[in-house]
């Protein structure tokens, strides 16, 4: 019963370590549409949950509008090889928010 155990310990580590992934930062633009204003364009960072790429990822982020005002949002997202969209709620200017851009994204070969 002990070996069963050792073993099931053994392969429980195993397996969930490489099943993590580490975390993403994008950098691209952003696009706050609806909200009954005018569309704001502007520049966003976010941080992804995950750093692999086609996965479905959470993302929080802050965006600088060409307008002068800031947005802080929530979302989701989704991976590429080396790029990122996300769909989010910008909770500063209450308004949908669409953004897609760079990520350092881990390559799988």
């Amino acid at each position: 019963m002990k070996k069963l155990a050792g073993t099931t310990a053994l392969a429980t580590i195993l397996l969930s370590g490489s099943a993590t992934a580490d975390p993403a930062v994008m950098l691209g633009l952003a696009l706050n549409f609806g909200g009954g204003s005018q569309p704001q364009l502007g520049l966003t960072t976010k941080i992804l949950s995950s750093n692999r790429p086609n996965e479905t990822v959470a993302a929080a982020g802050v965006s600088y509008f060409f307008d002068g005002s800031w947005g802080l949002d929530l979302g989701v997202g989704y991976t590429f090889d080396e790029a990122a969209i996300t769909l989010s709620y910008d909770f500063i200017n209450q308004s949908p928010q669409f953004s897609a851009g760079w990520a350092n994204i881990e390559s799988v070969c």
